[in-house]
């Protein structure tokens, strides 16, 4: 039975997982990226394709795609964080910018309850929804 609005799902994939429509991108993954990132994207890109291919008018999908995640409180993450601001600062088409956590976490919640918000969810739309 049909339901009156479709239910929100969201799935926290990885802005990885874009690489073939990025340019750079599909170099980066078949020369540089080691073979266990490469089965990661494979089922992130999966689960995306079953989730935007089903039909199911009962479901909203929400792909949120971060790339590096990080929490002020860990500066442990600060090098490789850095390295991404960077590299996503100087125009690199594969490399998006960083989120934290509490951003990411609020995005989801308020994708969730706005009726607007479906399909992928790049770092951009991310910082706009956690605003």
């Amino acid at each position: 039975k049909p339901l009156s609005k479709p239910l929100p799902f969201c799935f926290t994939s990885a802005a990885e997982a874009g690489w073939p429509d990025m340019a750079g991108g599909p170099q980066i993954e078949q020369y540089l990226a080691p073979e266990w990132l490469r089965r990661y994207l494979k089922a992130k890109r999966t689960v995306e394709a079953k989730l935007t291919d089903s039909g199911d008018n009962n479901l909203r999908p929400i792909i949120v795609r971060p790339s590096l995640i990080y929490s002020m409180d860990r500066p442990q993450s600060y090098i490789p964080v850095g390295a991404f601001f960077v590299g996503n600062k100087i125009g690199l088409p594969f490399v998006d910018k960083p989120v934290t956590v509490q951003s990411l976490a609020c995005a989801i919640v308020r994708s969730m309850g706005d009726e607007k918000v479906a399909g992928v969810q790049r770092y951009t739309q991310i910082e706009e929804l956690s605003q």
